[in-house]
């Protein structure tokens, strides 16, 4: 009986270490209020990921590599402009993703695949993605790790990291690549609707539970990776979407420890 289930262990490995790398990425996200740059970049991703579909390549390679263009795209739009970063990155969105399905209208017949890139699909992770996965979200850890007090200072401080003498325009530029990169690798399982919700809403639930920082960097990923299994178990056990399954019970413990929260205060 178990071993029907074994071709669900890779996708449930990549989505659980993806769980732990954006219940940490998020926290950044909601101090630096990037969520609709990780939205925009997942629409974006569209085109990137319709020409790999045309041209029969990797969709999640050619999707990184596109997402390293769209970051770099409105990182340099933003300071060379003075419009808005909100903006920009809706310029983006919108254009790039227009593009994206007119690119797929040039192949005939019904498109599941255009569905999947929205919503997602488990079964479409192949054992080269699988991989592709692992080895960039490894990457991303590492620069986590590695910048992780100066992200923290430039995202909470920025004058403080400017007097220090920090390039503050590289460590954002850094932390824009990573974000693109890392919002990719999950969009086959997840789909570019529903990315962000993973980005966000574990730090956000985190933050009712938390009384400081060092708290919130142990809860966010606790309570992404309780979200991962609890929707995994509700998508196998009652027959729904894997995708929405997760969003939905994440969600859950939003409103849950809102509400207990709100209860406590008063």
């Amino acid at each position: 009986m178990i071993e029907n289930y074994y071709f669900l262990l890779k996708p449930f490995i990549a989505v659980l270490v993806l769980s732990f790398l954006y219940s940490i990425l998020g926290i950044f996200v909601i101090l630096k209020k990037l969520s609709f740059f990780s939205d925009g970049i997942a629409h974006a991703s569209i085109f990137s990921l319709a020409l790999a579909y045309f041209l029969n390549l990797d969709l999640v390679l050619l999707g990184i590599i596109g997402a390293i263009f769209f970051s770099s795209l409105i990182f340099f739009l933003e300071r060379k402009t003075k419009l808005h970063a909100d903006a920009l990155i809706g310029l983006i969105f919108v254009t790039f993703l227009s593009l994206g399905i007119i690119l797929m209208s040039f192949k005939r017949g019904y498109q599941p695949e255009l569905l999947n890139f929205f919503i997602g699909n488990i079964l479409t992770l192949s054992s080269f993605d699988f991989y592709l996965i692992l080895f960039f979200s490894l990457v991303i850890f590492l620069v986590l790790i590695k910048f992780f007090q100066i992200f923290i200072l430039v995202f909470l401080d920025r004058t403080e990291a400017i007097l220090r003498g920090f390039n503050v325009n590289l460590y954002e530029f850094i932390f824009y690549l990573i974000l693109a990169i890392a919002t990719i690798l999950g969009i086959k399982i997840t789909g570019v609707v529903l990315i962000t919700a993973l980005l966000i809403l574990p730090p956000m639930s985190a933050s009712f539970i938390s009384k400081n920082f060092k708290e919130l960097l142990v809860f966010s990923p606790l309570l992404g990776c309780l979200n991962i299994i609890s929707g995994f178990l509700l998508s196998f056990g009652f027959n729904l979407p894997l995708s929405a399954s997760i969003i939905a019970f994440s969600a859950s413990v939003f409103f849950l420890l809102f509400f207990f929260n709100l209860f406590k205060t008063k």
